[in-house]
């Protein structure tokens, strides 16, 4: 199954708020009014409107008024280490989203059900013997001791070995073999509505962040840390997430008593080492019709990630890789000095996907961006020639300077900053 591209939607919306595409259509922002009832009080949703861009992205629906943020607003910051990995992730999951929520019918909505207080109990190491790790979704630390019940039946109690008596060595080890695989969980609603039905939740899509390298720190009796780092077996990592995604489908299913004729998607996204130049990406998905709980099959997504100039890119895909340097030699000559140009590359099942391109440049005049940008923007085309979303992002150390958006089978778009 393909699913269907959202990534430079947020660049579309830049564009049209910017002033630079006059010609867009947009459609009325519109209203629903839930009346009051015993259990509610009066409502107002208003869905944003639609702008026609070559790029769909999903309208997004406000409470009187305000955009409604997740009670789990900044879990993702605080649990992630990789800020490029973390919008990957969220922009990302939208993407997936539209596999089965078409754009013209639902409508975006930031995670209701689970809170930051929900997210953080999973993300811990499971540890039936205390109530603050009882639900974690985490590789306890070693084996756990189990008992009989009343029943005759077996519980896990807590972990066999006491691990507050072990020297750092030792417990340093012991956490090695089980580390922190699951580092975050995302939730994002899609509601569709009218005026003659209300709003409705019509699908949740969940995701689940994947550690590649565990990091962690210990200290002694004197005070003295220890900094750690435990590479993970990708392999290893995503049959674990799995797992994991079948805890949290039925954990939704059984507290959530109001979702059970929601669907649910998950998908599994593989972080990149700490200090990593390009973003880590989704590697599987799985769909959860209604009123189901088990988990049926999965979709791998065959998606990476290429930084240029690299080696890495050079040996996967030279010919982007040389069209990328005879790019970056062009707009050098054009400037008469060399200028900091690195490049982007997204890539789907073995072909490229999207392309962005940054300039970060030093001295300049007003009239140099204006003519760099408009020379890059008569040269992305002939140069790459892509069907695929081309950005060019040019920058100073004043900030910003132009931008150049080039989507298949439309002219540039050009913006330059005043």
């Amino acid at each position: 199954m393909m699913y269907k591209k959202f990534f430079f939607a947020c660049i579309g919306l830049l564009l049209f708020l910017t002033g630079c595409i006059p010609s867009l259509d947009q459609e009325e922002e519109e209203i629903i009014i839930v009346e009051e009832t015993d259990d509610v009080d009066e409502q107002q949703f208003i869905l944003t409107p639609t702008i026609d861009t070559p790029e769909n992205f999903y309208r997004t629906v406000l409470l009187d008024g305000e955009y409604q943020r997740s009670p789990a607003r900044g879990v993702v910051a605080s649990a992630m280490t990789n800020r490029i990995d973390i919008n990957q992730f969220e922009v990302g999951l939208m993407e997936i989203a539209s596999a089965f929520y078409e754009q013209s019918e639902y409508y975006f909505q930031e995670g209701t059900y689970l809170s930051g207080d929900t997210i953080n109990s999973w993300i811990r190491r499971y540890n039936p013997a205390e109530s603050r790790y009882a639900r974690g979704l985490n590789p306890s630390l070693g084996e756990l001791e189990v008992e009989e019940n009343e029943d005759g039946e077996e519980i896990e109690v807590g972990l066999a070995e006491d691990v507050d008596s072990l020297s750092v060595p030792e417990l340093s080890e012991l956490m090695r073999e089980n580390p922190l695989v699951l580092s975050n969980v995302l939730e994002h609603n899609y509601v569709y509505g009218s005026a003659e039905e209300g709003v409705n939740l019509g699908g949740m899509v969940i995701g689940l962040s994947l550690r590649a390298v565990y990091y962690f720190q210990l200290y002694d009796d004197d005070g003295k840390m220890y900094q750690y780092e435990q590479p993970l077996e990708l392999d290893e990592v995503e049959e674990k997430g799995k797992e994991i995604a079948q805890q949290v489908v039925n954990r939704i299913r059984t507290h959530h008593e109001d979702l059970a004729e929601v669907p649910i998607t998950i998908a599994l996204f593989q972080e990149r080492p700490r200090g990593s130049i390009v973003p880590g990406s989704f590697i599987a998905m799985t769909h959860v019709e209604e009123n189901e709980t088990g988990i049926q099959e999965w979709e791998a997504i065959n998606e990476e990630f290429y930084f240029f100039p690299s080696r890495a890119a050079r040996q996967a895909y030279p010919n982007h890789s040389n069209a990328f340097e005879q790019f970056k030699d062009e707009m050098e000559q054009f400037m008469g000095r060399s200028i900091g140009i690195v490049g982007k590359g997204r890539f789907k099942n073995g072909a490229i996907d999207e392309l962005t391109i940054e300039f970060n440049m030093q001295s300049h005049g007003k009239a140099e961006i204006i003519a760099l940008t408009q020379f890059a923007s008569g040269r992305i085309e002939e140069i790459f020639n892509l069907q695929v979303p081309i950005s060019v992002y040019i920058n100073s150390i004043n900030g910003p300077e132009s931008i150049v958006v080039k989507y298949p089978d439309h002219d540039p778009f050009i913006h330059v900053y005043k």
